[in-house]
């Protein structure tokens, strides 16, 4: 059974997100401002759901699955293949890193790659950089890090070095750990702990998973930094917020090159058309 538990602050989030991993839960994560959990339909996962509900102060919304037993579906060795050249898999399925497959442990940092906003941009990042990847070794962005999964993934796929840029110290701890199982990819991975400002200069690809409405309130820096020509891919917004992200990078003068959906939600590839910019 599938439990849907609206939470209003990110630090109890994280705490019902460990509590939930450590009372048998075959599945959670985050989506929005709600955890979602999956337990087996027995007497120990109702206990848990009632228990989930209590630490979070209002009831959970709960819905059957039928299929196959969840707990087992959860532990067998999965890979998530986002594009022939790139597959996820979660660090407790024992799969090895490689030059195909990044290794990603969420710890309680967000994106570990199911979340539809961040297959979507790792699927934008991998259609570009299969057909015009930036000069090995040149830097790129990824804001609002996260896990570091887009950073890890610009790195394996094009050997670029990437700062990974996120104020929470969450992400810290989980790009860190990334960077670890990932060694093909994790060495050219820079943290930064800090706001999008911290970015200056010119980059040829910009990588942003964030809200809609944060991604609109800091795009205008993020176009500064684009070198002429560069790409921007962006996610975390729904389906009804793209007409406003088209509009707001649009009047910064970028055209969107590509486009990506899924269960409701939109990623996006922008292009610098190659028109001069005053320094940032």
């Amino acid at each position: 059974m599938l439990a849907r538990q609206p939470v209003a602050l990110r630090g109890l989030a994280r705490r019902l997100l460990r509590w939930s991993r450590q009372n048998g839960a075959a599945a959670v994560w985050l989506e929005g401002a709600a955890l979602i959990a999956v337990w087996p339909e027995d007497d120990a996962g109702r206990r848990a759901v009632e228990g989930l509900a209590a630490l979070a102060g209002q009831p959970a919304q709960v819905a059957r699955i039928m299929g196959p037993d969840p707990r087992a579906a959860w532990q067998a060795p999965p890979l998530d293949r986002i594009h022939p050249r790139l597959a996820l898999t979660p660090a407790w399925s024992g799969l090895p890193a490689g030059p195909e497959v990044l290794v990603i442990d969420p710890l309680t940092a967000f994106g570990a790659g199911d979340h539809p906003s961040t297959r979507l941009n790792l699927l934008l990042l991998a259609r570009l950089l299969d057909q015009e990847p930036p000069p090995a070794g040149s830097w790129a962005a990824d804001v609002g890090a996260g896990t570091g999964v887009l950073a890890l993934a610009m790195s394996l796929l094009a050997g670029l070095k990437v700062a990974a840029i996120d104020p929470d110290p969450a992400a810290a701890r989980a790009t860190t750990r990334n960077r670890g199982l990932n060694p093909l990819a994790g060495g050219r991975v820079a943290f930064v702990r800090a706001t999008h400002a911290v970015l200056a200069g010119r980059l040829p690809l910009i990588a942003a998973n964030l809200p809609g409405p944060l991604l609109l309130a800091v795009a205008p820096h993020l176009a500064r930094c684009l070198a002429s020509g560069a790409r921007l891919v962006v996610s975390g917004f729904r389906q009804e917020f793209a007409p406003e992200v088209d509009r707001a990078l649009g009047d910064l003068g970028l055209e969107r090159r590509d486009q990506a959906a899924q269960a409701g939600w939109i990623g996006q590839l922008w292009a610098d058309p190659g028109r001069e910019r005053p320094p940032v």
